[in-house]
């Protein structure tokens, strides 16, 4: 079963997601192209910050990409959300349409 990625991680979890070796993203952070954080002994890399490394890395730069933060991920679905009225009327639909398909059995 595959789970959401964290959104902090080791090097070793970094790495993971990234699919590339561990010591590849210690090679990132000592050039400064991976931006972590020390804590202890190990290093803490935020998932945006992996994802930012890839934008950076991306064979086309001539072609925009368009980076969604949780305020705009949220006024999508709030934009998108059913009044209750539709959803009352999509409801009605599903129960007939279960009330034929019990019927045609």
């Amino acid at each position: 079963m595959e789970t959401m990625p964290r959104d902090i991680m080791t090097a070793e979890q970094a790495a993971e997601y990234l699919q590339v070796d561990r010591e590849t993203i210690y090679r990132y952070i000592r050039q400064g192209r991976l931006v972590a954080s020390r804590l202890g002994r190990g290093y803490r890399i935020h998932r945006r910050n992996l994802d930012r490394l890839m934008i950076a890395n991306r064979t086309r730069s001539d072609i925009p990409l368009r980076v969604y933060d949780a305020d705009a991920i949220a006024e999508f679905l709030e934009r998108d959300r059913i009044d209750p009225e539709t959803e009352s009327s999509i409801r009605e639909f599903e129960r007939l349409v279960a009330s034929d398909s019990a019927r045609e059995r």
